[in-house]
């Protein structure tokens, strides 16, 4: 557990916040659902697969490590932000536009804006762009009430000045060109 205090104190060394997707562990833990043949057969649904994963979620470290950072946010007068996780992976975080894709597509292609990165980088980019919003605006928590905010032209300038310099902070982080594959 030291390990988990001292990696928090160093993430809370140069910011003031850290956002996180408000993950649901339990919900995470569900058994899939039954899938039936035309004759009454069951037929995979990936349970097996999964089963690995649910090992890894239950392990008492991955929700203990949350607590160490609250703790230690709280220690040292620091913020921890949720962001409701329902969406990170199917949104742009450039444009908020809807980019739908399977759980095997590692890759970020957003025909409405051009935005080409990693899956998950551009996940990470978004939690950080809904984090710095509801930073000025409490309701924004999630990628639906982000893009219902973004509607207007004036609330499109807030983005903009609020999420100035994301890419570049977490460029610094991940050492990855966006648009390079």
């Amino acid at each position: 557990m030291d390990w988990q205090f001292k990696l928090a104190y160093h993430l809370f060394s140069d910011v003031r916040v850290i956002f996180l997707e408000d993950l649901q562990v339990a919900s995470l833990l569900r058994r899939c659902k039954v899938k039936l043949g035309d004759n009454g057969q069951f037929l995979p649904n990936g349970q097996s697969a999964k089963s690995g994963l649910n090992k890894s979620l239950q392990d008492a470290a991955f929700g203990q490590f949350v607590q160490v950072l609250e703790y230690v946010a709280w220690k040292l007068g620091k913020r921890i932000i949720k962001v409701d996780p329902k969406g990170t992976s199917q949104h742009c975080w450039e444009c908020l536009s809807k980019v739908p894709k399977s759980l095997s597509e590692r890759w970020h292609s957003c025909s409405n804006c051009g935005q080409e990165l990693d899956r998950d980088y551009n996940s990470a980019l978004l939690i950080q762009k809904i984090g710095l919003l509801s930073t000025q605006e409490e309701d924004i928590t999630s990628v639906k009430t982000a893009v219902r905010f973004s509607q207007t032209e004036e609330s499109r300038a807030a983005l903009v000045s609020a999420t100035s310099g994301v890419c570049q902070s977490l460029k610094s982080i991940f050492r990855v060109d966006i648009k390079s594959r």
